[in-house]
């Protein structure tokens, strides 16, 4: 298994305990990187594979054999030369985000996971709400992963001081990032928080 390759998605020391017991039956791991209604796409060691599930993940009741998530850590059965691959399980995850799935059941869905740092976005102009930011903290210390708040368009704000203000009585230490995305350099200031091997996502709108 070429585990240098994977690295750059995101595998790391304790994917790899995990997936240990699969590693002499011929499987592979893979990472989900889009999910589709059918199947999903595949991030892996043999490249991008059409990834779908075996039929336990689509009939059984959810429980440990939840169908993937996109952040997922899969074990599959590879068909290089086809590009495709089957999935048998889904790797335990270190966090999740998640909501009530659709329907009168109160059925928890997955909507990604395994994420290390999640930068919760606002804008600073009409888009700016800090009740929303203030759900989005929560949403985000629920799913364990570390958040970073990241106030965008600083550039357009005529009362930035007063806002940081605002963000940090709520923000409860997580760091606060103010910035403008069209700005040349000042997104860098987010790869402080991505090492190698980590995952980030963000969460609002800019």
């Amino acid at each position: 298994m070429n585990e240098r390759a994977l690295s750059a998605f995101g595998w790391n020391e304790s994917f790899a305990v995990a997936f240990e017991p699969y590693r002499h039956e011929g499987y592979s791991p893979a990472r989900v990187a889009i999910q589709h209604r059918t199947y999903y796409v595949l991030y892996s060691e043999h490249g991008e594979l059409k990834g779908e599930v075996t039929g336990k993940m689509q009939y059984l009741p959810r429980g440990p054999h939840d169908p993937p998530a996109v952040g997922d850590w899969v074990v599959i059965h590879p068909r290089p030369e086809e590009k495709a691959a089957t999935i048998l399980e889904v790797l335990p995850r270190k966090s999740k985000f998640s909501r009530q799935a659709a329907g009168e059941k109160n059925e928890e869905q997955i909507v990604a996971s395994n994420v290390d740092v999640v930068f919760l976005v606002s804008g600073l102009d009409g888009n700016y709400n800090l009740r929303r930011l203030e759900r989005y903290l929560v949403l985000a210390k629920e799913s364990g992963a570390r958040p970073v708040i990241v106030l965008n368009k600083a550039d357009v704000c005529a009362d930035l001081e007063k806002k940081k203000e605002e963000v940090q009585a709520i923000a409860g230490g997580v760091p606060i990032l103010a910035m403008s995305a069209v700005q040349e350099g000042e997104v860098a200031a987010l790869y402080s928080f991505l090492k190698p091997r980590k995952t980030g996502a963000l969460l609002g709108s800019a």
